[in-house]
């Protein structure tokens, strides 16, 4: 699994999960606008579909693979706590988008209480129905467009739902577009973060 790394100059880690079709460093951008002087580190999906980088496999219609997902998590899950291990003093700072943001739903319900602050999932879809979120330190931020086509505003609310279910400290932000990411929902997100 192919790791990206941009030190920064403060004690403020955020670990990124990109898109799918994205790259390892796909999210520094957005990194920049949250904490320019953070250490940066994007981890790449190892599911190569289409000719683009994901975190597990889907079937044709769509769906997705449970069974690669089961895989995928746990090699994703084992990355994020080797950082955390690695930055045990910094504040940790984990950040998904879509694919990215769906690996981290499963991870959130497959594994517990990881040592985090906070999470931040831009346009997350639910993954591993029917298995709830499990306690978490971080505080998580959702974020969702009102037209998004890969999840219904009731289908969000749901996600949301789950994790407030598990007592996790969670906030929502939704805006008027699709599945792109907005100028509003990074505002959101840094005031989230309060930098």
């Amino acid at each position: 699994m192919r790791l990206a790394e941009k030190s920064g100059n403060n004690r403020h880690l955020i670990i990124m999960l990109h898109g799918t079709g994205g790259s390892a460093e796909d999210l520094f951008s957005i990194g920049n606008i949250l904490d320019a002087n953070a250490t940066f580190v994007g981890i790449e999906g190892d599911v190569l579909e289409n000719g683009m980088r994901r975190y597990f496999e889907r079937y044709p219609d769509g769906s997705f693979n449970l069974e690669s997902l089961t895989v995928e998590t746990k090699k994703v899950a084992e990355v994020i706590k080797e950082l955390i291990s690695k930055y045990p003093d910094y504040r940790k700072t984990i950040i998904g988008y879509s694919n990215g943001a769906n690996i981290l739903t499963s991870i959130f319900k497959t594994y517990e209480n990881l040592d985090l602050d906070n999470a931040i999932l831009y346009h997350p879809s639910v993954t591993l129905e029917g298995q709830p979120v499990l306690a978490q330190k971080a505080a998580v931020l959702l974020t969702s467009g009102l037209n998004d086509p890969f999840i219904t505003q009731e289908g969000f609310a749901n996600l949301a739902s789950e994790y407030r279910a598990a007592n996790v400290d969670t906030s929502v932000f939704s805006h008027e577009a699709g599945h792109q990411l907005m100028h509003e929902e990074l505002d959101a997100s840094r005031q989230f973060l309060d930098l």
